[in-house]
């Protein structure tokens, strides 16, 4: 699922801390867990990237179960979009040539292995900022649904055209 610029914007926005997503996940007996996550981006048009920093309950969560939702609420238009497909944590270590989902790991790990460098933690507020930024790899999931509830088009999916 190919997604738009409008989400590539939002997920980009900057200033005031930037945009946040939820990332939702579940183990195998149904037990969710939901963290906000503040360095994401869109890539390739149908991936979301996010820093994965000490993401422990989600690491647990998508081995067991390889499945996530995103929820991200747009700070300046009022609009809200939920992505949910197969999802997973690319880190070092991955065999040369890998690909998950499509997506060629080696590639994605060599342009946001380090967000710290993208996007320098200057962004983050300094009220939740951590003292260091310690990146352990970039959790990926690939959008095959999506859903944009903009107040005009309350829970439709998203346009593919």
């Amino acid at each position: 699922m190919r997604l738009g610029n409008d989400v590539a914007k939002a997920l980009r926005t900057v200033g005031s801390g930037g945009a946040v997503v939820y990332l939702a996940t579940s183990s195998l007996e149904g037990n969710p867990n939901i963290v906000g996550e503040r360095f994401v981006t869109l890539y390739q048009e149908e991936y979301i990237l996010i820093a994965e920093m000490f993401a422990q309950k989600t690491r647990v969560n998508l081995n067991e179960n390889p499945v996530g939702a995103i929820t991200l609420a747009h700070p300046v238009k009022g609009r809200t979009w939920e992505f949910s497909g197969p999802a997973t944590i690319l880190q070092e270590g991955h065999a040369d040539g890998e690909v998950w989902e499509g997506l060629d790991v080696a590639e994605a790990l060599a342009e946001w292995g380090d967000w710290a460098t993208k996007e320098p933690p200057s962004e983050v507020p300094p009220d939740i900022r951590p003292p260091a930024l310690v990146q352990r790899g970039v959790i990926a999931l690939r959008v095959t649904h999506a859903a944009d509830y903009h107040p005009e088009r309350a829970g439709r999916p998203l346009s593919l055209a």
